[in-house]
Parts: structure tokens; C-alpha cells; sequence
């Protein structure tokens, strides 16, 4: 049942328990009513009667008078007068007078009582001439009383039509932006973030209209930087590939290859009987081998830094200084880095956000030294300060796809992000900020954004 036929009805259901109280009232009034005006005609009769024959001394004709006493009730609205002989018989009656709209037999029974009779008190001299009875009519009184009921159940009837009718005006033209915004929702559910609704009508529509424009607007800036962050996802992946297969190229593709050239020496001496100089050559291939792994565990270490933060972060850190210093022995690391671990998502950005930093200052920026801080603050916030002694920025800014995987990564968690020249102009400073233990909803983001980069 949709919510305009469940207000009709319960407007309706008001309207109608009013008019059953209305009626109820207006039957115990006209009741109550009938009932005085049946009393005060037998009270007011009674005494017209009387005085009618008050000069009963002067009355020559006794029958006669009380003839013409009946006659006097002749037309009465609501009194009947009956002439009754002293043997019981009827000898004259009045006619009540009949309503121009006489009301139902049923509803006079319903709301008149009996009729009343009251014999009039006469002089004895009257009494071997008959009495006068009067006897109560309401049917005039219930002809009045359906005259008014009928003219007010009109009135009702037409202002409670009137009342539904503006009523079901006010909620059609009410409930057409509820439509709207019911379709609205249907097309949003479905990927369409351009639906917007018309902000007018009463305050309350206004309102939630307005919420809504601003949940699509958020949802389709939320859809935007989605779709942005799978592009540098992707990005970053290539690079990453990229990275991978130019190390292989230039690390394990020589030593591969002078494995191969000292076998194929291996097999030429042995068949030219110079077995002694096959131990000299075996121990090259070995040493190559020795190399090759040692760059595979590397390789390995960068594919799954999840496995070395196992350790912590203070251990996972230094397992990627020590990758560092095996390739650039003349690089200085100076690290402050607390031994205790601020969490698997917080720990898995702070060794993003150093593993970045160190390889683009090795990059692009020649440095010498290298100083990384991991501070812990009394609000439980994070600052982390990775900076080098290269040769700076350039002055096309900030660019490069793992600049921007930082800053997701970072602006996930709540954070910011801010790569800068030192002052001095030697080197960058690479400084992120991340909030108290930063959001649990977070945690699930990271997790996704992790498995889909390894």
C-alpha cells in the first residue's frame, strides 16, 4: 500500500469517526430536545385549556364550550385534543398540523418517546358533559429535527469531500518529487551519477533533495578518483614490471650468461682432456649462482614487503637498507625508526612510503646520505621524514607515478603528504603525516590496494 492511499484512509477513517461522533451527539440532543419541547407543549396546552373555561359561570352552552375548546387545538403542531364523553367514547379530536417535509416513520420511532396524555383539569361542571384529553405529536418535532440533521450531514458531507479532495491534491503534487526521487535513486543504483533533482517545494522535500544532489555529486567524485587510482594502479604496476624486468635484465641476464659461457668451457676442456682448469671454472658458475640468488631474495624481498614487516618495521626497514647497501655501498643511512609496531596497514605505509623515497632519491637524485624518521607523537599521530642530499627537484615539480601512490596511500589512511626542495637546495624532503592510528574503515582499502599491487 503505497503511502498517499495509507494517509486517504486514515484521513477518510478520521472524517467518518468524526461524523459517527457528530451523530451520536446530534441523536442524544435531538432526543433530549424532542423530549422538552413534548413536555413544554403539554405544560403550555394544559394551561390554555384551562383558561380557555376559566369563565365557566358565564356559560350557557357546557358542551358546546368544550367543542369549542378541542377546536382551539385544531392545527397544533404538536398537542392533539380529543373530547372524551363520561361513558368513555371519543365525541371530538383535533388534527395535528402535517410538516411540509414530514420525517421517516423509522426515525420517529427512533428518537420520540410514547406519547404522553394528560386529561385537563376542567370545573365539575363539565364533567357530566365529558373531559378533554390532550395527547403529545412529535412528529412535527422530528420533521424540524431531520430538516436541521440532514441540512448539517449536507454540510458535512460536502466539507469532508472537500477536505479529501484538497487532501489528495496536496499529497499527489506532495509525493511527485518522492517519484522523482524513487526513479532518481533507481538510475544511481545503476551507475548514472548525472541524475540531479530539482530543489524546490515545501522545506522538507528541499532538503533531501539537496542531500541527495550532494551524495551524487560525492558519489561521482568518489567514482572519478576511483577510476583515477586504477589508472595509476596500473601505472605503477608497469612500473613496477618495468623495474622488475630491467633488474633481471641487468643483474641476472650477465650472470646467466657467463654461466653459460663457462659451462660451454667446462664441456670444451673436458673434451680436450685439461681437466685441471674445470674446478676454476666451476667455482665461477657457483659464484654466479651465489649472485643470482642473492638478487632473487632481493627481488622477492621488494615483491613481498607484507612477509618482512612479519618482523616489524624497524627489521623490515633495515632488510631494505641492507638491499641498498649491497647496491650502492657508498650510500650513508641514518635511521630513527621506534622498535614497536604501530599496526599492519600503518606499518605497510610508513615502509611504502621509505621503500619510495629511498628508490627515487637513489634515481634521480645521486645522494650520499640518507636520514629516515619515524617519530611517534604524544596524540598518537605519526610523522615520517625521509630526506636525501641529492641534487634536488627539478623545476617541473613533483611528478612520477610513485610520488602519487604515496600520496593515495598516505591520503587513505586520513593523512597528507608533502614532497619539497631542502632549504639549503641539496636534496628532498619527503614528509607525511599520519593521524592517531588512523581509520579502521581504511584498513580494508589498504589491504585491497596491497594484494592488487603484489
Amino acid at each position: 500500500m503505497s503511502l498517499r492511499t495509507r494517509l486517504l484512509i486514515s484521513v477518510f477513517a478520521t472524517l467518518l469517526l468524526s461524523l459517527i461522533a457528530g451523530g451520536a451527539f446530534t441523536y442524544w440532543h435531538a432526543v433530549a430536545k424532542i423530549e422538552t419541547e413534548m413536555q413544554a407543549a403539554i405544560a403550555v396546552g394544559s394551561r390554555i385549556a384551562r383558561n380557555a373555561v376559566d369563565d365557566w359561570e358565564e356559560a350557557t352552552d357546557p358542551a358546546r364550550r368544550l367543542a369549542l375548546l378541542v377546536a382551539d387545538f385544531e392545527g397544533d403542531r404538536h398537542l392533539r385534543a380529543t373530547l372524551i364523553s363520561p361513558d368513555g367514547k371519543e365525541i371530538h379530536a383535533s388534527k395535528v398540523a402535517i410538516a411540509d417535509d414530514p420525517a421517516p416513520a423509522w426515525l420517529v420511532s427512533l428518537l420520540a418517546a410514547p406519547p404522553k396524555k394528560v386529561a385537563v383539569d376542567l370545573p365539575e361542571v363539565f364533567d357530566k358533559f365529558g373531559t378533554v384529553e390532550l395527547q403529545t405529536d412529535p412528529r412535527n418535532e422530528v420533521a424540524e429535527v431531520w430538516s436541521d440533521v440532514w441540512l448539517t450531514l449536507t454540510v458535512m458531507t460536502i466539507f469532508c469531500g472537500l477536505v479529501l479532495a484538497f487532501i489528495y491534491w496536496t499529497l499527489a503534487s506532495t509525493m511527485r518529487p518522492l517519484h522523482s526521487l524513487t526513479n532518481a535513486f533507481a538510475r544511481v543504483g545503476d551507475g548514472d551519477y548525472r541524475e540531479r533533482l530539482n530543489e524546490q517545494g515545501p522545506l522538507e522535500l528541499v532538503r533531501l533533495s539537496q542531500s541527495f544532489n550532494q551524495m551524487v555529486e560525492r558519489l561521482a567524485t568518489s567514482e572519478a578518483h576511483n577510476k583515477r587510482l586504477q589508472q595509476q594502479l596500473t601505472s605503477v604496476q608497469d612500473e613496477e614490471r618495468a623495474d622488475l624486468a630491467r633488474d633481471l635484465h641487468d643483474e641476472i641476464g650477465p650472470l646467466l650468461f657467463a654461466a653459460d659461457v663457462d659451462a660451454v668451457a667446462i664441456e670444451q676442456l673436458a673434451k680436450a682432456g685439461d681437466y685441471e682448469e674445470i674446478p676454476h671454472r666451476v667455482g665461477i658458475i657457483r659464484d654466479a649462482i651465489g649472485r643470482m640468488q642473492r638478487h632473487v631474495r632481493d627481488i622477492l624481498g621488494r615483491l613481498r614487503s607484507a612477509m618482512l614487516l612479519d618482523v616489524g618495521l624497524a627489521h623490515a626497514i633495515d632488510n631494505l637498507l641492507a638491499f641498498w647497501r649491497a647496491h650502492r655501498p657508498k650510500l650513508v643511512f641514518r635511521v630513527e625508526v621506534p622498535e614497536e609496531s604501530f599496526g599492519e596497514v600503518i606499518d605497510g605505509t610508513i615502509y611504502r612510503v621509505v621503500q619510495e623515497s629511498i628508490s627515487n632519491a637513489v634515481r634521480h637524485g645521486t645522494p650520499t646520505t640518507i636520514d629516515i624518521s619515524v617519530k611517534a607523537n604524544p596524540d598518537n599521530s605519526i610523522d615520517i621524514k625521509v630526506a636525501d642530499d641529492g641534487c634536488g627537484l627539478k623545476s617541473g615539480g613533483v611528478r612520477g607515478f610513485g610520488i602519487v601512490g604515496m600520496r593515495e596511500r598516505v591520503a587513505t589512511l586520513g593523512g597528507s603528504l608533502e614532497v619539497t626542495n631542502r632549504r639549503d637546495g641539496k636534496g628532498v624532503v619527503v614528509s607525511a603525516h599520519l593521524p592517531a592510528r588512523g581509520p579502521h574503515a581504511a584498513a580494508s582499502t589498504f589491504e585491497t590496494h596491497e594484494a592488487m599491487l603484489q
